[in-house]
């Protein structure tokens, strides 16, 4: 099973995402407004019977409602277009708590620095014209949204695209 850990984001908040998408530009394979997340930790494919014990210790993180801000449209040259995620002590603070959790379990992790995003699109053609396009439909884009909950989700893997299940959520205390 392929997990990670991540928040959701409000079906308002959906929503207004997906109007930054350019549905003329075909070689961008847009996220479904439903499956648009930000995550926390990629824990990657794991066996199935780890997931009790996943969900055992990172229910025990513990963490306040806290506020986030969305701006600025970027992407990374393996071809994901992302909206960013405005930097936040109480984002970073979780997602270490969560990560050392995980960790806890014998799970290796990526050493990658942590950089919170929401996935827009990908595109295996990311050209300079896209971008700016993109880019230059998200000038001014800016939400705020409440974290109250994360979830565990798994993915599976399908011929259009990933499709998210949520396998358990947590609350803050």
């Amino acid at each position: 099973m392929r997990l990670f850990l991540a928040i959701d984001l409000p079906e308002d908040l959906q929503d207004r995402i997906t109007e930054l998408y350019c549905p003329e530009l075909e070689q961008v394979r847009w996220t479904v407004s439903h499956q648009l997340h930000i995550t926390l930790v990629f824990i990657g494919d794991q066996p199935h019977q780890y997931l009790e014990e996943i969900i055992e210790a990172v229910s025990e993180t513990s963490f306040e409602p806290f506020e986030l801000c969305l701006q600025k449209i970027g992407y990374f040259k393996s071809g994901i277009i992302w909206l960013g995620v405005e930097e936040s002590e109480p984002l970073k603070r979780l997602q270490k708590s969560l990560s050392h959790k995980v960790r806890g379990l014998g799970i290796e992790l990526e050493q990658r620095k942590y950089m919170p995003h929401i996935t827009l699109g990908r595109s295996k053609k990311l050209t300079p014209q896209v971008v700016s396009q993109v880019s230059h439909k998200g000038l001014g884009f800016s939400a705020n949204m409440e974290v109250s909950a994360f979830q565990l989700k798994s993915s599976v893997l399908k011929a259009n695209g990933a499709e998210y299940l949520t396998e358990g959520e947590f609350l803050p205390d």
